[in-house]
């Protein structure tokens, strides 16, 4: 059989995006243990988002857990590409290098980081640096490729009511907040990214109003999300110079009482979907309105049961299609398949119980994307009614300060070349026709559909 050269090349193309979209992504969770902690990592199919054990693990980080269930105890760096790992019970911290082809760990040269006593969450700055540790008190470590260094003050002393359980950081890093594992304050304070410095926001600590609040997540529009595990209640807060204030209708219930557990906003920022500890299931609920008049509605068919013990933790793949939830109670992973449009989750699947191992409890868990490769992001700017706005400044900014900014035509369009895939985008219009909230985009391939819609003014209603 001959072949031309254009069917030739067509061949090599088709080839070459299947095996971009093959691509598998990676999990990693930990299992704490006193008796020595366990490092498990999967492969995660790009099609099936099925995990399978990768070769070599799991790896013995060399130290001792706390014999404790925490929810936070893992976190990985995009910048540099280092997996932070917490042995509690050795008052230290693993640190490995990420091979984003194969999933391959090695200690980084500074591993372990020593001196940090009971610690509970681990952050990791956008930028890559600062590295801030939730424990008895708060650490924060600059870090460059071959070292770790404590920031200017650090470690700082904890604001009294706080303990963290979890902490959250808002997108640019400006800003961190920690709490929920006991006392009902949340301890915020700014983050100065070149020194790693930790300065508490004004009014530090701030009064939940109840027991346990778990820091979510912050929003790209500047909107604080907290679990009051306690009370089965997220409350949602508008933010200030960091300072949160409650949005009107918060709290918002938030399912049955269940203990302290932790998620993320859904990537298109449309729904928060959390687990819930105790009764093992996760619970979605879709997000409506803006700032003050936030609202917060539970997904038809919530709550979703991962049939695992103990479901504490959850992360999505980078298009948001799959969420991954550790069982710590009965060390594996379930599997969801996510509709990003409802919010509804669908075709669980489960590891077998005891997948990673027979003692101990898992502590975290981690998506690590593949390499990326260049893509390509597109869409429409519109108004709230549907018609294109022409020769709007539409800028778009992403790791290492890449930032490059366009016009759109006179049909509304616009178009980024040549981007990676598998990092964290931030678009922004700007337009004297219409205002419009900045959207954050992770694409794990060629995006051509993202479009971007006025956002309308908020109605006040005045009584007579």
């Amino acid at each position: 059989m001959r072949f031309s050269v254009v069917t030739f090349c067509l061949f090599l193309l088709l080839f070459f995006a299947s095996a971009v979209s093959a691509k598998a992504d990676f999990v990693y969770s930990l299992v704490d243990s006193a008796s020595g902690n366990m490092l498990y990592g999967f492969s995660a199919d790009g099609t099936t988002g099925e995990l399978t054990l990768l070769s070599g693990f799991p790896i013995a980080t060399g130290f001792n857990g706390g014999g404790n269930t925490n929810l936070e105890h893992i976190a990985f760096d995009p910048v540099n590409k280092f997996l932070y790992v917490a042995n509690r019970g050795s008052s230290n911290i693993s640190v490995y290098v990420v091979d984003q082809a194969n999933g391959a760990l090695t200690p980084a040269p500074f591993s372990p980081i020593t001196s940090v006593a009971n610690q509970r969450t681990l952050k990791v700055h956008p930028s890559g640096s600062p590295l801030i540790v939730g424990a008895d008190t708060f650490a924060s470590f600059v870090i460059t490729p071959i070292s770790a260094t404590p920031a200017p003050g650090s470690p700082y002393a904890m604001p009294s009511g706080v303990s963290p359980a979890a902490s959250a950081l808002a997108p640019d890093g400006s800003y961190y907040y920690a709490g929920g594992n006991s006392g009902n304050f949340i301890a915020g304070y700014s983050i100065n990214a070149a020194t790693g410095e930790m300065t508490a926001i004004a009014g530090n600590p701030f009064d939940s109003g109840a027991s346990n609040p778990v820091p979510v997540d912050v929003d790209s529009t500047g909107r604080l999300w907290v679990y009051s595990s306690r009370q089965s209640v997220t409350r949602v807060y508008t933010l200030s110079a960091g300072v949160p204030t409650p949005v009107t209708g918060s709290p918002f219930t938030y399912g049955e009482t269940g203990f302290a557990s932790v998620g993320k906003l859904h990537p298109n920022g449309n729904f928060v979907i959390l687990p819930n500890r105790t009764r093992s299931y996760v619970v979605s609920a879709a997000i409506s309105g803006s700032g003050a008049g936030t609202t917060l509605t539970t997904v038809a068919g919530s709550p979703f049961a991962t049939g695992g013990m103990t479901s504490l933790a959850a992360v999505y793949n980078t298009a948001g299609t799959y969420l991954y939830v550790v069982n710590a109670g009965s060390r594996n992973i379930t599997k969801f398949v996510v509709d990003p449009q409802t919010g509804v989750l669908s075709s669980a699947t489960m590891q077998p119980a005891n997948t990673m191992g027979t003692t101990g409890s898992n502590s975290g868990i981690a998506y690590v994307p593949s390499a990326s490769v260049p893509v390509s992001i597109s869409g429409r700017v519109l108004r709230a009614n549907g018609t294109p706005v022409s020769m709007a400044r539409i800028s778009i900014s992403g790791p290492n300060g890449f930032t490059f900014t366009t016009l759109t035509n006179p049909f509304g369009f616009y178009s980024f070349e040549n981007v990676l895939s598998n990092q964290a985008y931030t678009i922004a219009v700007q337009s004297k026709l219409a205002a419009f909230n900045p959207v954050q985009v992770t694409p794990a391939g060629n995006v051509t559909d993202l479009d971007i819609t006025e956002a309308l003014p908020l109605t006040l209603t005045r009584s007579r």
